[in-house]
């Protein structure tokens, strides 16, 4: 898909258009398409190979199948197959079946969306209680039970709001606790998961721990607790994510070189307001340990990681080599913002400045 697709619902926005008779210049971002000849890929497309799964699973999900979701995960699982984005198989089989309940809005007008898709969960773990089915279940229920809570400060919170998130936190852990197998990597996810909720740095730590020793591999795994290990959750300070990165770079140096460091670094950028100086982050690196994923694992999705992480630390020429050399694939999936299009708005962004960058360059030769 052409950003030309894209760019035609988003002119009109950012853009006047030119007086009627007259030929319609190109908008910065349609030139930074033409210039850079960049074209647009989303995140489930982006391995080809990978699309008839990928299929396969969008199907299981209409249908209400999650046995054939069972079957693939697990089956992924026993393969030990890393993707060419570097993220388990598995995780992109869970990715694809799940991906219609997770992409539901997550605002208080969506509480009864998001309550109706929880019954073919639990249609599921009704018909075939296993400790899989379980964790899918008890994954689900907390995630509306988020939904439920809404995300304001707790005293903007309703006491309705408040009792509706602890009703499902609670049915939640009754499903998994009936169904306990710290063998099953499902289970063992899931507990680790719903450890977040206890405000326990060590409990959720502890819990961590003995999922990763099921896959050191797992980046999704460490990405996502590199979140919760910041200051602004369960972190206690910016220790905490620099020790966690550069020990998961160390173990994982065998197929990854130091793209664990760089990618759990990364998810710095999914948080607001929260600068390079807030952290004790090593951009040399962040950088190093990009180039060495790129050489392992050369989907799109690992360059615009790349690039995104350049603009938070706000290393604009190494941002522009980059647009210069070697990005032409957009991702709007990795990009901060509420929205596709709050996405695609600061990925356009991020590489005009650097298109900017580039054009200084070239009046200064």
């Amino acid at each position: 898909m052409g950003f030309k697709d894209v760019l035609a619902g988003l002119r009109g926005r950012f853009f006047a258009r030119a007086p009627a008779g007259s030929a319609e210049p190109l908008s910065e971002e349609e030139q930074l398409v033409r210039d850079y000849d960049l074209s647009l890929v989303e995140l489930h497309d982006e391995i080809t190979a990978l699309i008839p799964q990928r299929d396969a699973m969008r199907a299981a999900w209409r249908n209400g199948d999650f046995e054939t979701y069972q079957r693939a995960f697990e089956a992924a699982r026993a393969g030990g197959v890393i993707a060419e984005n570097g993220r388990p198989l598995y995780s992109l089989v869970q990715g694809w079946f799940l991906e219609p309940f997770l992409e539901l809005p997550d605002d208080e007008e969506a509480v009864q969306a998001h309550e109706d898709g929880l019954a073919p969960f639990r249609a599921f773990f009704q018909r075939s209680p296993s400790p899989f089915s379980a964790a899918t279940y008890a994954d689900a229920l907390r995630v509306t039970g988020f939904v439920r809570r809404g995300t304001g400060w707790g005293r903007d919170v309703r006491a309705d709001q408040w009792q509706g998130y602890e009703a499902l936190l609670k049915e939640a852990d009754a499903v998994l606790d009936g169904h306990a197998d710290p063998n099953d990597f499902s289970w063992r996810m899931s507990d680790y998961r719903r450890s977040a909720n206890e405000g326990n740095f060590e409990t959720f730590k502890a819990r961590f721990e003995r999922a990763w020793l099921l896959d050191r591999y797992n980046i999704d795994l460490c990405r996502s607790h590199a979140r919760m290990i910041m200051p602004r959750w369960l972190g206690r300070d910016e220790h905490d994510l620099e020790d966690f990165a550069r020990r998961a770079a160390k173990l994982t140096e065998d197929r990854f070189g130091l793209g664990f460091y760089a990618l759990i670094q990364q998810a710095n950028t999914e948080v607001g307001n929260h600068e390079l100086a807030d952290t004790l982050c090593d951009p040399d690196l962040v950088k190093q340990g990009f180039e060495d994923l790129l050489a392992r694992f050369p989907a799109p999705s690992v360059m615009n990681l790349y690039a995104d992480a350049l603009e938070w630390m706000g290393d604009t020429e190494a941002l522009a080599d980059l647009l210069e050399t070697r990005f032409r694939v957009m991702v709007p999936q990795i990009w901060y913002g509420e929205t596709r299009s709050d996405r695609i708005s600061y990925l356009f962004a991020t590489l005009l400045e650097a298109a900017e960058v580039l054009e200084q360059r070239r009046a200064a030769r």
